[in-house]
């Protein structure tokens, strides 16, 4: 009988565990700041609405920050913006996002880059 206890409960712990991975669906988004640009790989200018993690890199050789609005071309940096991070060169920062339908824009206001759009579908 405690053999028989102690397997089921391996069993229902193994199955807990797969079922709580299973339901983490959150897209990885990676991104390196460089003097004046950000380089990305894969398409994250048209993505689906859903749970996304920002992985962002420093390595434009000085100090720099990463802020990430809602809207096209929005370089606003104050309390509307989603996220803002400060990074020290060579620095990596990461945060989470629920993004739904809509057009967003990051940039570092730092380091003078563009707004790069994403767009979620």
């Amino acid at each position: 009988m405690k053999k028989l206890f102690t397997l089921m409960i391996a069993f229902s712990s193994l199955w807990l565990m797969s079922t709580s991975a299973a339901a983490d669906t959150t897209k990885t988004i990676k991104i390196v700041e460089r003097p004046g640009y950000f380089e990305t790989r894969g398409n994250v200018f048209d993505i689906p609405a859903g749970k996304y993690k920002f992985i962002v890199k420093n390595m434009s050789g000085k100090d720099a920050g990463f802020v990430f609005n809602e809207g096209q071309n929005n370089v606003t940096t104050d309390k509307t913006s989603m996220k803002v991070i400060l990074l020290k060169d060579g620095e990596e920062g990461s945060f989470t996002l629920n993004l739904k339908t809509g057009n967003y824009s990051y940039f570092c206001p730092i380091i003078p880059t563009p707004p790069y759009p994403l767009r979620v579908k």
